[in-house]
């Protein structure tokens, strides 16, 4: 999903009548993608995925009473019901499910995997807001963190497109004054274009960038929000 300032490049690039082949892979998004944009015209907002249901008003209570029940949906759905609920059960399912699995994580142990000198780094994006001039812009923030010593770098950008990535890790690289054996990631779409037979599919452009410097780029398993990178489960 391509942000407001994206979309401009897009259609810009559109109107000097640069290929819809060329545009995706410079900006790492599908074919499709540019397409859409396209034919929508300019940007738009996606809108909110959350409708409202009968079960809104009580979900504070099925998460508070859910844990003392043991996450019992018969028990909820019959507690609610003397509360003025009038929904289904399969209602009350569906919204114990995803806490079920939130406290499964939780309850996990967490070991912390620990690697040698110049081994791995971690690369991520963060995101913050700043006031430039008298317009609020949102910054998006390279994060290159080392795994053995834990010492991180960190630049600005206006945007976390594959430009963005390949200048963070020169940076990086040049900042620590050397190039560790392998990168991990968080599954990036700009670097992940998807998985087949359980191999990684990465960015044509990426692989070149990291043959030429000579480390393995990894990303993690998508198996969940609480294993990432630096753990293991237990």
């Amino acid at each position: 999903m391509l942000r407001e300032d994206g979309v401009r490049e897009v259609l810009a690039r559109l109107q000097r009548g640069e290929r819809i082949k060329a545009i995706a892979r410079d900006l790492g998004v599908a074919r499709n993608t540019v397409k859409r944009w396209q034919r929508l015209g300019g940007w738009r907002p996606r809108p909110s995925g959350h409708r409202p249901c009968q079960i809104d008003p009580y979900r504070p209570f099925v998460e508070r009473r859910g844990p003392e029940v043991n996450w019992n949906g018969r028990v909820l759905h019959r507690e609610l019901q003397t509360l003025g609920f009038a929904g289904t059960y399969q209602q009350v399912q569906r919204a114990i499910q995803p806490l079920r699995v939130d406290r499964a994580w939780a309850a996990v142990a967490t070991v912390r995997f620990e690697t040698t000198p110049g081994q791995q780094a971690q690369v991520d994006f963060g995101q913050t807001r700043l006031w430039i001039g008298d317009r609020l812009e949102v910054i998006h923030i390279f994060v290159f963190t080392l795994g053995y010593s834990r010492r991180l770098w960190a630049s600005a950008y206006p945007h976390e497109r594959l430009s963005a990535l390949l200048d963070g890790h020169e940076r990086a690289f040049q900042h620590f004054g050397g190039v560790p054996l392998e990168c991990l990631y968080d599954n990036p779409r700009t670097l992940v274009l998807g998985r087949r037979e359980g191999r990684v599919l990465w960015h044509p452009v990426w692989e070149d960038f990291a043959r030429r410097y000579g480390f393995t780029p990894r990303a993690c398993q998508p198996i969940g929000r609480r294993r990432r990178a630096k753990s293991k489960v237990a």
